[in-house]
């Protein structure tokens, strides 16, 4: 246990409600990951591994669900609010407690500003959908609109959340499901029927499965929340990989079913190759089913990026790693106000770029979000291994243990931390010196500011808080 160097446990006025059970807590880890997979990366990533996408995302999903168990068990150890923020805090501090803290606020500010910036890329997805549908009203003003609306459903409580976007998320699901059926059943051999299967082999499958990172960068999405979680150290681990592979099974049936339906090369140059893929097998009732799934999907992948984001920013808040007013909690509706509120703000700053025309820079962003995405990746799989080692009497605390171990060591963390490191090799040259740069400011701002105002919460306190 490590030593606490805050002896009153901070006041944020309200307090967190526990009000997510495990259906609500696997719908925001569904809804949070297909919107940004399906309908935002298919063209990018077809392109670069043209018939072979599904196999693209099969490696992806691997990865990921493997990486999955490793935040799975320490979630199960530190259901805390924050998730790697509070995992990596308590995994490396008993190396060095700069080192813990730096890592948490590495965590935090990677995830805040990416998803912030992500949310606004996916509200103008929703848009152009919306568009489709009601023709009369353009995306740059639909665009901010939803943006504004789902930050004040937020600000309503944590149970009016997680209930919408329940209902939204199993919409989205049996929608998709129904769209990628139909694709195959149209043409059951699909991929397989092109002579040139993997037209940039293996180095494209790997850049497109760089890229799918986007559609499941939050990963961690649910774990954020462990302390508006019902039973959280259960339901946290279950909700979040059972959410993951539900989506993976989406992606890839999806990713055979688009390749089976239209071509890869005319998918890769549409703007809307999902769209394109159904308009070939159904004409006319394939479009609205891909509205209903588009507006479904990009709508609880908004909510999943301002819930995260806001409780990132959160706990870092709450710790004074930055100005302590943002871990406030609201009196009334138990949620941290003024978290949301800024989230929200960065959110429709980025919407009103995408919409003004300054859409690649939006890109570069979402760019540094995946690159961020298969990081934290990384440094999960790593704190894993380092909390096997350092502090192998929590094997007793922990209701889910990552399997195949060898001497207490989870060789699977290791496999699935290298490949998110290779991975990272594939992140295209731009994004990822913007999110080195980010991870440079992350680092200036620990040692100028939060270093000396940081109230470290040891793991003591924090279960007096969340009891």
């Amino acid at each position: 246990m490590q030593p606490s160097t805050n002896t009153n446990v901070p006041v944020t006025n309200g307090k967190l409600e526990r009000g997510l059970g495990f259906v609500d807590l696997w719908s925001v880890g569904v809804g949070a990951l297909i919107g940004g997979g399906i309908f935002t990366v298919i063209g990018p990533a077809v392109a670069q591994a043209g018939a072979g996408l599904f196999v693209a995302f099969l490696i992806a999903g691997i990865i990921a669900i493997l990486s999955s168990m490793s935040y799975a068990e320490l979630a199960s150890i530190w259901p805390y609010e924050g998730a790697s923020y509070a995992y990596s805090k308590f995994a490396f501090s008993p190396i060095n407690k700069d080192l813990g803290k730096l890592m948490a606020l590495w965590c935090s500010g990677l995830y805040f500003l990416s998803f912030a910036f992500a949310a606004g890329a996916v509200n103008l997805g929703f848009a152009g959908y919306f568009n489709y549908l009601f023709p009369s009203l353009p995306a740059t003003v639909v665009a901010p609109i939803i943006s504004i609306i789902i930050t004040g459903l937020l600000l309503i409580g944590i149970k009016v959340t997680g209930k919408i976007n329940t209902i939204f998320s199993i919409i989205q699901v049996i929608a998709l499901f129904a769209i990628a059926t139909i694709a195959i059943f149209a043409n059951p051999g699909g991929p397989f029927q092109y002579s040139d299967f993997l037209p940039n082999g293996w180095t494209g499958i790997f850049a497109a499965t760089a890229l799918i990172a986007f559609g499941q960068m939050q990963v961690e999405a649910v774990l954020t929340l462990g302390e508006e979680a019902k039973n959280p150290r259960r339901n946290l681990p279950l909700a979040q990989i059972s959410a993951l592979v539900t989506v993976v099974i989406l992606y890839v049936l999806t990713g055979f079913g688009v390749v089976a339906a239209a071509d890869p090369v005319e998918l890769a140059a549409s703007k809307a190759p999902l769209s394109l893929a159904m308009e070939n097998v159904l004409p006319g009732i394939g479009a609205v089913l891909i509205a209903i799934a588009a507006l479904t999907a990009t709508g609880t992948s908004t909510v999943g990026c301002l819930l995260g984001s806001s409780r990132m920013l959160f706990v870092a808040a709450r710790e004074k790693a930055v100005p302590s007013v943002l871990g406030k909690v609201s009196e009334t509706t138990h949620v941290p106000q003024y978290a949301i509120i800024f989230t929200g703000v960065i959110a429709l700053g980025a919407t009103l770029m995408s919409t003004m025309g300054y859409g690649k820079a939006i890109g570069i962003a979402v760019g540094a979000a995946v690159f961020s995405n298969w990081l934290m990746m990384a440094i999960m799989n790593i704190a894993l291994v380092v909390v096997r080692i350092k502090r192998p009497e929590l094997r007793e605390k922990a209701l889910f243990r990552f399997p195949l171990n060898i001497r207490n060591i989870p060789v699977l963390a290791i496999v699935a931390a290298i490949a998110s490191l290779w991975v990272l090799t594939y992140i295209a040259t731009i994004p990822l010196l913007v999110g080195i740069t980010w991870l440079v400011l992350i680092t200036l701002w620990y040692f100028a500011y939060s270093r000396n105002k940081w109230e470290y919460l040891d793991e003591e306190e924090m279960e007096k808080m969340t009891n």
